[in-house]
């Protein structure tokens, strides 16, 4: 293993799948599948698919759901009237009153739409408050042109406004697969806050794009974290300098957008594992100004691995977690992924998906990892949670831990091949399903499409309800599009 600090100011992006799938005005098989190019796993159904695992660890929860009638239902925004609207990102106001959305919009839906950041503010009930921007929604272009603008991370500041996070189309790119990161600030009355970067938004280039093989490498975004001084966290990933693969990245900046120079090299801490591509994903924001890192990659042995790499205040590796900073070790002898990590008391719990086999159907997982670094065997079975809702292909990509230190897990579960429904799960504080929230500890929701999935979920500030955000799917083959959903839940008892 390899840790590399970058000493250019050149950042670089693995191209995100969503992107080309926006970019594309596809409802596809999902709305955003793990990134192909850097060796993770495909969301269709496995030729000769099992739900039956075959090694230690790999125990499989029966998800069958059971969704209570008496329960709230998820309200589908519809928030452009002609084009794809796709919520992936959500945050709570300080005062638990509204929940804020964020992801990509356009205005029409075939391939040549151009997409642009949004912001929704909803009120605690889940409809839209109509008082911010227009009609409820704040939005960006913050580069005019065929292609997809992408915004996955969203916090607010202490004074309230709005810092959103995510993919742009490099300027003057030759290639339209070239992408930069991007941070937006949005008042609270949604408009672009002007005082942030320059005129509202900065914008990273960290690395220039190149196509290697049949692989485009890039500058790519998926996180955003804000520590308490108001400062930004942005989790990405960047070009490895003279190699065809990607490192893992976290940028520092302050409250207004400039680069925090004290943090790593120029504000920029990389990590490489192996000389393998990078799949990042979310950082946790410990009290001490510490971050852990949560993603994957794929080894040289084409096992993916998942990924927590615990960073200092200063932007240097902690090397007394895990290995030299990192926890990488091979779960389930196929893939593991790692969606997110979020804190449960001193250890983090992951959510996520993989498989132990090739042959067996993608399910979701939930590992505990120490605050050590090291795998917490105590947790589910042998160290792992499984679901699986119906032998197909079900996706994790969200979690929180709630008060009492149980999990809500998101994302989407296939009752069939060519079906999916947004769907939620409830783990007790030890990774076993939680059976007072559902049958097995789940729930499904269908959004309206065939490619639903709750992809965002936030605990309010009051702690009496859960937001849970995502997007109804449609197929790519209709004239319909893909609509962004909101579902607000009392927290389970």
């Amino acid at each position: 293993m390899s840790f590399t600090f970058d000493l250019s100011p050149s950042f670089r992006h693995l191209l995100l799948s969503v992107a080309a799938v926006v970019a594309t005005g596809c409802g596809g098989d999902d709305p955003a599948p793990a990134e192909t190019d850097s060796g993770t796993l495909d969301t269709g159904v496995a030729d000769g698919s099992s739900d039956s695992p075959t090694e230690a660890g790999a125990d499989v929860a029966d998800a069958t759901p059971d969704t209570p009638t008496s329960d709230p239902k998820p309200v589908v925004l519809a928030l452009s009237a002609a084009g794809h609207d796709r919520l992936f990102g959500l945050a709570w106001d300080a005062t638990g009153d509204a929940v804020y959305g964020t992801g990509a919009i356009s205005d029409a839906a075939g391939a040549d739409a151009d997409t642009a950041f949004f912001v929704v503010k909803m009120k605690a009930d889940g409809s839209v408050d109509k008082s911010f921007g227009v009609d409820g929604i704040a939005r960006k272009n913050v580069i005019a042109k065929k292609g997809g603008e992408v915004a996955r991370g969203i916090v607010v500041q202490s004074s309230g406004k709005i810092v959103v996070a995510g993919t742009v189309e490099h300027a003057g790119a030759t290639d339209d697969r070239d992408r930069d990161l991007a941070l937006v600030r949005f008042t609270t009355d949604g408009k672009v806050d002007t005082t942030f970067g320059t005129e509202g938004v900065v914008v990273l280039d960290l690395s220039p794009g190149e196509l290697a093989g049949t692989t485009y490498l890039a500058d790519g975004q998926w996180g955003l974290s804000v520590f308490p001084g108001d400062q930004l966290l942005v989790t990405g990933s960047l070009k490895a300098t003279g190699r065809t693969d990607t490192d893992f990245a976290l940028v520092k900046l302050s409250a207004d957008g400039a680069r925090d120079k004290t943090f790593g090299t120029d504000g920029l801490f990389t990590l490489d594992i192996d000389n393998t591509s990078a799949s990042p994903r979310t950082a946790t924001i410990l009290t001490d100004g510490s971050a852990v890192l949560s993603g994957y990659y794929r080894d040289k042995d084409s096992i993916v691995r998942p990924v927590l790499a615990k960073v200092k205040p200063d932007g240097t590796a902690d090397k007394t977690f895990g290995k030299d900073g990192v926890f990488n070790d091979v779960i389930l002898p196929s893939a593991t992924e790692a969606y997110g990590a979020a804190l449960q008391g001193t250890s983090f719990v992951t959510v996520g998906y993989g498989r132990a086999t090739a042959t067996e159907s993608l399910d979701w997982l939930s590992l505990r990892v120490t605050a050590g670094g090291a795998l917490d065997k105590t947790f589910g079975k042998d160290g792992v949670a499984r679901l699986d809702l119906a032998g197909q292909n079900d996706n994790g990509r969200a979690l929180v831990v709630l008060p009492d230190q149980r999990i809500l897990l998101v994302g989407g579960g296939r009752p069939t091949a060519t079906n999916s429904d947004a769907m939620v799960a409830l783990l007790s504080k030890d990774g076993l399903p939680d059976t007072t929230f559902g049958t097995n500890g789940v729930r499904t929701y269908d959004l309206g499409g065939v490619n639903d999935f709750f992809w965002a979920v936030a605990v309010s500030p009051k702690k009496d309800r859960i937001a849970l955000g995502g997007v109804r799917g449609v197929d790519a083959t209709t004239t319909e599009d893909d609509e962004s959903a909101i579902l607000m839940l009392p927290l389970p008892k």
